[in-house]
Formats: structure tokens, C-alpha cells, sequence
């Protein structure tokens, strides 16, 4: 039997080899995804170093401050303070003794790139014990990434993203009552001796008056009487302007009020644990309002620390919604917030509510 040739088979029975279009084609999606997965944790993670590194170094300076303030035992006037400037700013400024020399300097720093504070502007001020009037919670975030709490309590303690806030965790204590401890004295207290009788004190006679009229006028014209009065001058009567009559055509042209808002209350504490208290209402009211305006709610920060919505959304010349705001749970959403509310078609100045949230 003849055997045949490799070499002489026709080239399309030869067997091929290699990848088609569409394999390719899912091979480069399949690498363009695991990359860009790849690409977005690498970001994130870079975003989350940048805030950690904010959080540390802001809590080291308020450290440095409480520090300052116990050493150099800060009289009133000279405490060491830290100071933020409110939601969406990456500053913050620190007036302590930087060089040891007791001169006090205020000094400002930054946070890192697309590092801002979300909270509202606050005054941390340590006194010589190293303590504060209140508890103050900041809360540092980057872009959509949870925000970091850096919080102050009122003895100074100065804690990094704790779970809870340390002065609203510890109880009540209530205080027993006891009797008293003090023995009252049981001899009585001599009577006062009564006072002698005072001597009174004779009044002196009166020294007689000279005569006179008493109005002052002391001339005696050189005839030695006292009691003769100087004649007035006459003054000229003053003449009388005329006074213009007002015109009977002119009337004046009513002015339109301007529209104004108002909001009350302006504050309100919220409780992310206590019951009854994880809600609050203010009331926004508009004055000498035309047509009809939307009612718009916002917080001043990044991320969504508190829950918003309001009742009716519109209004319809003058009349008030009901704003309710809500506290989150999670450490991001501790601290003082504000709440921004206004009328579209602007209605007056856009209103602003303060709001506290604990544990």
C-alpha cells in the first residue's frame, strides 16, 4: 500500500490552531473588568489612607493643644484652642506655645487632598487641667467614603472612630439621701444685752431767714435794698413761618412687603439610641409670599448623617411645612449637623437648624 505524503494532503484538511474573534473579544472584557475592579480598590484605598492619616493627625493636635495648656498651666485668656470652620472646609487652625518660649502662636493646617470636616464650625478650648466646657464630636470624611468621628469629651479624653460617645455611656448616679451630720448646738444663745437708753441730741434753733424775696436778684441799686428786683428785658416775639399745605392731589403709593422665611426652633437634639428622641420637627414659614414655592431641605455636609423630608413640599402664598429630621445610627452620623432650608422661587434668606445627634 502506497503511503501518502503529509506534505501532499490539500492545505484545508491540514488541522489549524489558534483563537477566534469572539474569544478574544470576551478574553479583553473579562481583563477590562477584573482591572477596573482592580483600578477602584486601589482609589478607594488610597481615599481611605488619606482620611485616616486626617483623622490621626488632627486628634495629635488636639492632643499637642490639651498638652500646652497643662503644662504651661493657661491662665484665662491664654488656653490652648483649636478651631474648624465649618462643613465642607479642610482647615483648621491651633493656638498653643509651638516653640517652648511662652509665647502663643496660631498656626494653620490642612487636611489631606479631598480630606474635608463634615460637621458644623466648633472651638475646642482646653483649660489648665487639660478640660473642656462640653463634649464636641468632628467628623472627617472623603468623598463617598464613611466619615471618621475624632471625638472630644469633657474631661479631654480624645478618642478615633470609637462606637459610641464615652460621656453620653456612662449612667445616672443617683445620689442616696442621708440625715444630716451636723449636730446643732444645744446651748441656747445668751438673750442680747438691751442697749441703755440713747440721750437725745437737742435741735439747734433755727437761724432766722434776712428778708428777702428769695428770687436771687441781689442788687440794691446802691439804696442798700436787698429785696429790689431788676427788670426783665423784652425779648422780640418770634415771627411765625408759614407753614406749606400739602397737596391735595399727592397720595403716597402703598410698598409691597418683601417675602420673608422664618423657621422655629432653630436647634434641635436627636439620639441615635433613646427612644422618642430619634426624631424632631421645626416649622418653616413664609411671610407676604406670592404664587407658589417649593420647599428644598439639605444638610450643609457631605454623606447623609440624618434623614430629611418635609410636608407639603410646596406652598401656596403664605403658610408653614413641617420639617422632620431624623438621626442615623453608625459613628459617621454623630455630632452637630446643619440643616439648610429654603424656598424656591427665593423666599427670604435660606433658614438653618442646628442639630445635635448622641448616642
Amino acid at each position: 500500500m502506497q503511503k501518502v505524503s503529509r506534505m501532499n494532503k490539500p492545505f484545508w484538511s491540514q488541522r489549524q490552531s489558534g483563537f477566534t474573534i469572539l474569544q478574544m473579544i470576551i478574553t479583553v472584557v473579562i481583563i477590562a473588568i477584573v482591572s477596573a475592579f482592580g483600578i477602584l480598590g486601589i482609589k478607594n484605598a488610597r481615599a481611605e489612607m488619606r482620611k485616616q492619616n486626617s483623622a490621626r493627625r488632627f486628634a495629635a493636635y488636639l492632643e499637642k493643644a490639651r498638652a500646652d495648656s497643662v503644662r504651661r498651666h493657661a491662665a484665662t485668656g491664654s488656653e490652648a484652642i483649636v478651631q474648624t470652620f465649618g462643613e465642607g472646609t479642610s482647615t483648621f487652625t491651633v493656638r498653643m506655645d509651638f516653640d517652648g518660649t511662652g509665647n502663643l502662636q496660631t498656626r494653620t493646617f490642612s487636611l489631606d487632598e479631598g480630606v474635608t470636616f463634615n460637621n458644623v464650625a466648633q472651638t475646642v478650648t482646653f483649660d489648665w487641667r487639660g478640660r473642656i466646657p462640653d463634649k464636641l464630636v468632628f467628623q472627617i470624611i472623603n468623598e463617598a467614603l464613611p466619615s471618621i468621628p475624632v471625638d472630644v469629651s469633657g474631661s479631654g479624653d480624645i478618642t478615633i472612630n470609637d462606637t459610641i460617645f464615652g460621656d453620653l455611656a456612662v449612667p445616672e448616679i443617683a445620689l442616696a439621701e442621708v440625715s444630716p451630720d451636723v449636730v446643732p448646738d444645744p446651748t441656747p444663745n445668751p438673750d442680747a444685752t438691751p442697749n441703755p437708753d440713747a440721750t437725745p441730741t437737742p435741735t439747734p434753733d433755727p437761724t432766722p431767714t434776712p428778708p428777702g424775696n428769695g428770687n436771687g436778684g441781689g442788687n440794691d441799686n446802691g439804696n442798700g435794698n436787698p429785696n429790689s428786683t431788676p427788670s426783665p428785658t423784652p425779648l422780640p416775639e418770634p415771627s411765625p413761618s408759614p407753614t406749606a399745605d400739602p397737596s391735595p392731589s399727592a397720595s403716597p403709593s402703598p410698598v409691597p412687603l418683601a417675602c420673608a422665611s422664618s423657621v422655629s426652633p432653630n436647634a434641635l437634639s436627636l439620639s441615635q439610641s433613646v427612644s422618642g428622641q430619634g426624631t424632631g420637627t421645626v416649622s418653616f414659614t413664609l411671610t407676604n409670599a406670592t404664587g407658589t414655592h417649593s420647599i428644598a431641605v439639605s444638610t450643609g455636609g457631605s454623606g447623609s448623617p440624618l434623614t430629611l423630608s418635609v410636608s407639603p413640599a410646596t406652598l401656596t402664598g403664605d403658610g408653614s411645612a413641617t420639617v422632620t429630621i431624623g438621626a442615623r445610627s453608625g459613628v459617621g452620623n454623630r455630632g452637630t449637623f446643619s440643616v439648610n432650608i429654603s424656598a424656591s422661587p427665593s423666599c427670604g434668606a435660606t433658614q438653618q437648624v442646628i442639630v445635635s445627634v448622641g448616642n
